[in-house]
């Protein structure tokens, strides 16, 4: 294959006769790296890495068909006219990933999947999504002025810095901010982090409410050196900026729900359980249900708690029958003469 063969030109790599969308090259791959990165995720969340594949699969497919539905809805008679055209154009929009979001969920939900965990488990792979993005909007060169589907636009402000770019084609603007570069560091260094959170002991939804707020606020500050959208709206934010916002507070709202109350040890959950069983099982179950824990006798204790109901059906609205708080008192006897694991000092 020649020099003239293999070209990178705007937009495009050219291989022969045929024309590959950079981007979309990369967003394919980010996809996979994703998809591979929750099979590793699931566990730390506490799920099945098969199920989680094919929840992941159920919310790519969601978020195809319901861009190109909504896409289809704004302009059907443009649809009719070239529909091949209107198909192969960028439609993942803010309304769009609202909707995939609500069908994800409710598929979740059917498909009798704790919400909480898989959000925690995802985390980490929306961030290596994210770096695969910025990465490709920067290799195709072709962001001067032009709008993105969710950013507006992906130039940066005009800079003196080392680090500056000339973007390909601009002629204005000279140098300016390499807003991708900056967005694929820091959705990086977001993934390390919240692979981190996950690899430990947390509360459920943990994770993801840490992902929310740190993620919208490497957003906003991103938009602070990209290009605004429009000058003459009035507006003291872009777009993309609120949404940020609101995102934060998402983020926050997690935070506030969740508590973020240090992960119970051992010898804690013995005594919730002790107290447990005093009450007769109408004790609140949210410590062994909301909770991830690493120590394996715990584990395997929460997975025996979270079956009683199942296994122990009880008539009087309490968590399980007599006989399902005997099996729980054998696993309290075990937390309480086993000897703790010694827990790693946080890095």
């Amino acid at each position: 294959m020649g020099m003239n063969a293999l070209a990178l030109i705007p937009g495009y790599l050219r291989v022969g006769p045929l024309h590959l969308p950079v981007f979309g090259l990369f967003a394919a791959a980010g996809l996979v790296c994703a998809l591979w990165l929750s099979q590793r995720t699931a566990r730390y969340a506490a799920l099945s890495p098969e199920r989680l594949w094919d929840a992941g699969m159920f919310a790519l497919l969601s978020a195809f068909i319901a861009s190109r539905a909504l896409l289809i809805a704004r302009d059907p008679k443009a649809f009719l006219r070239f529909p091949l055209l209107i198909l192969t154009l960028p439609s993942l929009t803010y309304s769009g990933i609202a909707l995939t979001i609500i069908l994800t969920f409710l598929w979740l939900r059917v498909r009798h999947m704790p919400v909480m965990n898989v959000a925690d488990a995802w985390a980490p792979c929306g961030a290596v999504l994210w770096a695969f993005l910025s990465q490709g909007h920067f290799v195709e060169g072709t962001d001067a002025g032009m709008p993105t589907t969710l950013e507006g636009t992906d130039a940066g402000m005009p800079t003196t810095l080392p680090w500056a770019r000339q973007t390909p084609g601009d002629n204005v603007l000279g140098q300016v901010h390499p807003v991708q570069l900056y967005a694929f560091v820091l959705a990086l260094a977001l993934c390390v982090y919240l692979m981190r959170r996950l690899k430990r002991e947390h509360r459920m939804g943990e994770v993801a409410a840490y992902g929310l707020f740190l993620g919208g606020a490497a957003s906003f500050l991103l938009d602070m050196v990209r290009q605004p959208v429009d000058i003459e709206a009035g507006l003291l934010l872009d777009p993309s900026q609120f949404v940020a916002i609101a995102t934060m507070l998402v983020g926050a709202g997690f935070t506030a729900a969740v508590g973020f109350a240090p992960v119970p040890s051992r010898e804690e959950v013995t005594t919730y359980l002790e107290k447990f069983i005093e009450s007769e099982g109408r004790m609140s179950p949210a410590l062994m249900r909301d909770t991830v824990f690493k120590d394996p006798l715990l584990l395997e204790t929460q997975s025996r708690f979270m079956d009683l109901p199942r296994d122990y059906p009880s008539q009087n609205n309490a968590w399980c029958s007599r006989a399902g708080l005997q099996v729980l008192e054998w696993y309290v006897t075990q937390l309480r003469f086993s000897e703790a694991p010694r827990r790693r000092k946080a890095s």
